[in-house]
């Protein structure tokens, strides 16, 4: 048993060792007032051993207490769990009450005196020691339901901190020399070509990416039509760059309001240019896919021509990426890399809240 183990039992003993207290004393002043000449540690001897009694077996209501939690959807299931149990522990309880009282009172354990000694304990003391027992439920739910919003709130926090090193890292991205450098460079050899129009556009675009990625930065989640603004303009901006580069989107448009993590889709398609369409003359094509699988789960689907990855588990940025939607969805959400016929294929999928 370790220390924490140690320290909660000593605790369970204490609580109950109190309450051995309590019902001594109620107990010794009733017999004196009825003229009784029982001691108060005479007493106290049987109410330590009774009430200890609930000190061990508490534990092993505390884990059906979590085992079979009585919550929303499972509230039937919880009762008809609990209720026999409760019923069937308060009995037992009873019984070994009896045992004890006729023991400790010399009296032996004749059947007669415990069947009537035991009869008196139930018509008194059933409903109150089941009560006991939904107590011991009650303080194991209040505990689960204070763990869960600590997690919840240590979740929030995660999310924080990810989100802001996200920003920190979108922004490093939009002035790295490979994105940055490259787009000004388009950008001018447009203006010596006398491509206005071109020139404009990237100007825009570059301008619209650094602006939302500033606008944006304490947003946590935001609904999937604003993450695909993002991406389509840095996209147009790429178009600019590779000039045979021809994306598509097949956009399930039920699905434009779901709230998905800020800033996540962008890593995935700058992969796919980085990995995929840079590095081959013949890769074209980009394809952007998010569907409703069902009424519970959102598929993306981001395919690109281009080499066949050797490491489909990725790098730095789609392990940002799985950390990201770990935090917001726990095991709910999904990253994979695979290769395709004459490209790679990254898929996400994750619950549609």
């Amino acid at each position: 048993m370790d220390q924490r183990n140690r320290r909660l039992w000593w605790y369970n003993i204490g609580i109950w060792s109190v309450v051995a207290v309590f019902t001594t004393t109620q107990l010794y002043l009733k017999a004196r007032q009825g003229g009784g000449s029982s001691s108060w540690w005479g007493i106290f001897g049987v109410q330590l051993l009774v009430w200890w009694v609930w000190a061990l077996i508490t534990p092993a209501i505390f884990w059906l207490g979590r085992k079979f939690r009585i919550d929303r959807g499972r509230i039937a299931n919880g009762v008809l769990i609990h209720l026999p149990v409760s019923i069937a522990i308060v009995l037992a309880y009873l019984a070994l009450y009896t045992s004890i009282w006729l023991i400790f009172g010399q009296t032996g354990l004749d059947w007669e005196a415990f069947s009537s000694i035991y009869a008196v304990l139930f018509v008194n003391l059933f409903h109150w020691h089941f009560f006991i027992y939904v107590a011991i439920i009650g303080m194991v739910h209040a505990y689960l339901y204070y763990r869960t919003s600590e997690e919840e709130r240590l979740r929030g926090v995660e999310l924080e901190k990810e989100l802001l090193a996200s920003q920190l890292r979108m922004l490093k991205m939009q002035l790295q020399p490979h994105f940055l450098f490259n787009t000004l460079n388009s950008i001018v050899s447009a203006i010596h070509q006398e491509k206005p129009q071109v020139a404009s556009v990237m100007t825009t675009g570059l301008s619209e990416l650094l602006r939302i990625a500033l606008t944006d930065n304490e947003r946590a989640v935001v609904p999937l039509v604003r993450e695909l603004h993002y991406v389509r303009t840095y996209l147009d901006i790429e178009q600019q760059r590779f000039k045979t580069l021809i994306v598509s989107y097949d956009i399930d448009k039920t699905a434009l309001d779901i709230e998905v993590p800020n800033f996540f889709l962008q890593p995935l398609v700058e992969n796919a240019i980085k990995h995929g369409i840079a590095q081959s003359t013949d890769a074209r094509r980009l394809e952007v896919s998010i569907q409703l699988a069902d009424q519970d789960n959102l598929l993306i689907r981001i395919y690109n021509q281009g080499p066949k990855l050797e490491r489909l588990d990725g790098g730095i940025g789609l392990d940002n990426v799985r950390k990201r939607l770990h935090a917001h969805y726990q095991e709910e959400a999904k990253l994979s890399l695979r290769n395709a016929t004459d490209g790679v294929i990254a898929e996400v999928q994750l619950p549609a809240l």
